[in-house]
């Protein structure tokens, strides 16, 4: 069996509850949690293993559990098969050139 690389898609939390003597010191002394944004972690599986688990999930958060700190936390969204690395789209300057266009295009 070959192995792929597995995306695992969650949402970061920072506990914005911070003060000069450590986390959760302010107020009722609880965390407070604020989304940041998407956050990817990455493991190598053979895919039958996802393909035939009807747990998947549930390992998948209890993994990620484990990198959750009094600062920062981690929620399984999905995973995502990457079976092979993704093309370059192209580069900056590609960008920058076609925004210009269409920046004139529009005035």
């Amino acid at each position: 069996m070959v192995e792929e690389k597995i995306i695992i898609k969650t949402q970061y939390y920072e506990n914005y509850n911070v003060g000069p003597k450590g986390f959760n010191t302010y107020g009722d002394k609880k965390p407070n949690w604020k989304p940041k944004g998407g956050y990817n972690f990455v493991i190598e599986l053979e895919t039958d293993l996802l393909l035939y688990t009807k747990s998947v999930e549930a390992i998948f958060e209890k993994m990620i559990s484990k990198h959750n700190t009094e600062a920062e936390k981690f929620e399984y969204r999905d995973y995502e098969i990457v079976y092979e690395e993704p093309r370059v789209l192209g580069t900056k300057e590609d960008f920058l050139i076609l925004l210009k266009e269409e920046l004139e295009y529009e005035s």
